[in-house]
């Protein structure tokens, strides 16, 4: 057997001619064992990448992990053999399998290419399906036996919808609503009725709260360090920063607001974010004090903006009122609130513009997502993963009070209840539910609520990361690896070297769970006098 160096592995070719002795085999390591796979079946040999853990998988899959753009499901071989797991090294590899969907192997080692003649396989019973190898070549003192690996039962244990054919990819530019594995979402009575309901993204500027339509929110990002600064600026252009490989030309609330100037430092501060917005076939960066929730404001609370004030207040469309009046929202307009000819100059020069230096590896020269079609999510995080929530299911973005009252025999995913808005709302342990460990309570946690098929209730997670508006193209089938966590998980927002999971809010939970929900606002009401509702908290 010859020997394989990391360099040699990472550029083996998977197509190779059987030789004299017999068709060449890959070997690795999996433990102390020494597996063997033929070429033939290998496209490539990469190191293990970064890995997004998918709940509710079978213990085997590792998580799912992008070669150039395509979502790949990464199988953990010392846990499929049984074996301690140990932590991945540096010489551990990915074994990309050449099937019909994508499929990598994590072994902890790659150590050379051997010639195996079929004589030389002593074959395996062929009954035993829990037997993952077809054959083993006996060790002769100075080299090890090898075992070869029968690929078919490795994706048979795993899940028999792994080794189903993955979608096309022309299939990924279709509406993301209608991809394969997604479910159509449960439509609102509100929103059915003529838009008796606005959602809205609030934020604050000078101590004051604006807000502007969630259909024109791209994202909400923290500012970056580097940020070009514009010689001799037009209006309020403040520069352009880079977003998902686009110059966006950044704008100052507050100078676009005529009031005072943001100082340079608060654009380092913890709470600064920049709302991306897109109107009109353009973009721009909207530099905030701080952003404040995502809103679903009945269209009895809004009113249009005084005739007294309405020459001096353009920018303004209509102003909602929230708490009994006690909390007014200023409702902006991105397309008057750019009106003026210096920013709409600002504009055109620097709006969707790609830069050559940032665009991901994952798309070609030339090639871009289309933009008509777009879906919006709340992200979340879980851990080190991100979630999405359909922007049109949620209605708030809270904080967490410093106690959720505890309700006697409610579900184990209920964490408790809180007073909301003057209701009583159950908060899911999202954690709990998705088997995670427990996470240390921590200030970035917040309560998601949101409506779940005929249920509504708050989601308890690590973080909420903003709204991102994602294009159809991005979205694909999540792989299928088990029937809860399809129903959950059915789809995969592939944003190049970021994957978000889309949770699909109809199935967050069963009917039955769903029941339970319904009976414990009474059972709380009754039990204990709840806290006071909590804070409004930024996305």
């Amino acid at each position: 057997m010859s020997p394989l160096s990391s360099a040699q592995a990472l550029a083996a070719a998977p197509a190779a001619p059987e030789t004299r002795d017999g068709p060449q085999h890959l070997v690795f390591r999996i433990g102390d064992l020494s597996a063997a796979l033929p070429l033939r079946e290998i496209r490539e040999i990469v190191r293990r990448p970064d890995v997004l853990d998918v709940p509710l998988s079978p213990p085997a899959v590792e998580g799912l992990i992008n070669l150039r753009g395509t979502v790949t499901v990464l199988l953990n071989m010392q846990r499929m053999l049984g074996q301690p797991a140990s932590p991945a090294g540096d010489g551990g590899r990915v074994i990309v399998l050449d099937a019909c969907a994508r499929v990598g192997l994590h072994v902890d080692q790659v150590t050379g290419i051997v010639a195996l003649a079929h004589g030389q396989v002593e074959q395996a019973d062929q009954t035993d399906e829990l037997d993952l190898f077809s054959g083993m070549v006996p060790g002769n003192g100075d080299q090890p036996s090898i075992s070869v690996l029968a690929l078919e039962r490795v994706l048979r244990r795993v899940s028999a919808a792994v080794a189903r054919p993955a979608s096309p990819v022309g299939s990924r530019t279709a509406a993301a609503g209608a991809s394969a594995g997604a479910h159509p979402l449960p439509e609102r009575a509100s929103e059915t009725a003529g838009g008796a309901t606005r959602m809205l993204v609030s934020f604050e500027a000078d101590g004051e709260e604006y807000a502007v339509p969630v259909s024109a929110v791209d994202e909400i990002i923290r500012p970056q360090a580097k940020m070009t600064r514009m010689p001799h600026p037009d209006g309020h252009l403040l520069g352009v920063v880079t977003v998902r490989g686009r110059l966006v030309p950044l704008f100052d609330l507050r100078t676009l607001l005529g009031l005072r100037p943001t100082r340079p430092e608060r654009g380092e501060a913890g709470a600064t974010r920049i709302i991306v917005l897109s109107f009109g076939g353009l973009r721009a960066g909207l530099l905030v004090d701080r952003a404040r929730e995502i809103l679903r404001v009945p269209a009895g609370q809004i009113d249009p903006i005084p005739p007294l004030f309405r020459q001096d207040a353009g920018e303004i469309e209509a102003i909602c009122r929230l708490d009994q009046g006690r909390r007014l929202v200023s409702i902006l307009d991105p397309d008057r609130l750019f009106r003026s000819e210096a920013a709409r100059r600002g504009l055109a020069a620097h709006s969707d513009h790609p830069h050559p230096d940032t665009l991901p590896d994952t798309l070609e020269k030339g090639m871009a997502y289309p933009a008509a079609v777009t879906e919006s999510f709340v992200i979340f995080r879980l851990g080190n993963a991100e979630y999405g929530l359909p922007s049109s299911c949620v209605e708030q973005v809270a904080g967490v009070p410093d106690q959720l009252t505890p309700v006697p025999k409610a579900p184990d995913f209920i964490e408790g209840v809180i007073n909301h808005r003057g209701s009583v709302l159950p908060v899911i342990d999202q954690r709990r539910r998705f088997a995670l460990s427990a996470a240390v309570p921590a200030r970035s946690r917040r309560i998601v609520v949101a409506t779940m098929g005929a249920a509504r209730a708050g989601i308890l997670v690590d973080a909420v990361t903003g709204v991102l508006k994602v294009p159809a193209g991005a979205i694909e089938p999540a792989p299928d690896l088990s029937a809860e966590q399809m129903a959950l998980i059915s789809r995969v927002a592939n944003m190049g070297g970021r994957m978000i999971l889309l949770l699909d809010p109809g199935h967050l939970l069963d009917r039955h769970e769903a029941d339970q929900l319904s009976t414990l606002g009474g059972a709380a009401s009754a039990g204990a006098a709840l806290p006071g509702q909590p804070s409004d908290a930024p996305p």
